[in-house]
């Protein structure tokens, strides 16, 4: 399930956030005065004594010119407070993930006998299921005007450059699956066609990907910025799923930048 698989993404991303804040909290407990500090209230002031240890109840009182001393020993209670509650955050989600998995119930389907798969209709669609569903949604292409240069991907499909050449056929090696030109609505109105629309199929997400080809044409430039506008301004759009990647004249699309496209947003 795409929720599930967020959700344990989310939660692995939180325990290293956990782990990051835990190496900062040990390494100031290790720099910190030892003991602890008692506040009591006094004639409407506060007074700090410090504490040795747990057999030192009162501690010893500390003048207020002490300041570093009553703030470091504050920031020390402070501090192993904070440092159990993190390893108690942690203990939580490691029983979590050890307890959870996450395609129980798509399996359930999966376990059952030939005869009793012919009689229910599941809840959860496979990986190939939702990929054939994606790739069989009907929409029409942009044309091809007559002049137009031809270029065409290993799969042979026809597109518009040699740079939609290479990413076509990257996300064809890295098995993503993909639609040429796939339109973008801003409700029902169509505000655009990015060259590519993408399906990271472990998060059962679509990307749509754009390749500004020609920055060094300023007409160019200023429609693309102009249609980059649309997209923002569009109620239906995501700006965090949209893939960008650009080139001029004299600087190419580079290869690892496709890649490393890849890596992050679809697989």
């Amino acid at each position: 399930m795409v929720e599930s698989t967020s959700i344990l993404n989310d939660l692995k991303d939180l325990k290293k956030q956990i782990e990051e804040h835990k190496s900062k909290v040990d390494q100031r407990i290790k720099t910190a005065p030892k003991g602890s500090l008692r506040i009591i209230k006094k004639w409407n002031k506060h007074q700090y004594y410090h504490r040795s240890g747990p057999d030192d109840p009162q501690g010893k009182y500390i003048p207020q010119k002490e300041h570093d001393l009553i703030a470091g020993l504050a920031q020390n209670d402070y501090d192993n407070k904070i440092l159990k509650a993190l390893e108690n955050q942690q203990k939580a989600i490691d029983r979590f993930l050890k307890d959870f998995d996450p395609d129980a119930a798509q399996q359930v389907f999966t376990h059952l006998t030939a005869a009793r798969q012919a009689l229910v209709t599941p809840e959860f669609l496979s990986d190939e299921e939702y990929i054939e569903q994606w790739m069989n949604e009907p929409y029409e292409r942009l044309g091809f005007k007559n002049d137009e240069p031809e270029f065409y991907t290993a799969k042979g499909e026809r597109v518009r450059s040699k740079s939609e050449i290479l990413i076509a056929d990257a996300l064809m090696r890295n098995n993503i699956p993909y639609r040429l030109e796939f339109p973008v609505f801003d409700g029902k109105i169509i505000i655009g066609a990015p060259d590519f629309k993408c399906l990271n199929v472990r998060l059962r997400k679509d990307y749509y990907w754009e390749h500004l080809g020609k920055l060094g044409d300023e007409d160019y430039a200023n429609r693309n910025v102009k249609k980059l506008e649309q997209y923002a301004r569009a109620d239906d759009f995501d700006e965090t799923r949209l893939i960008l990647t650009f080139e001029t004249d004299k600087h190419p699309l580079n290869t690892k930048v496709i890649e490393a496209k890849i890596r992050r947003f679809l697989i």
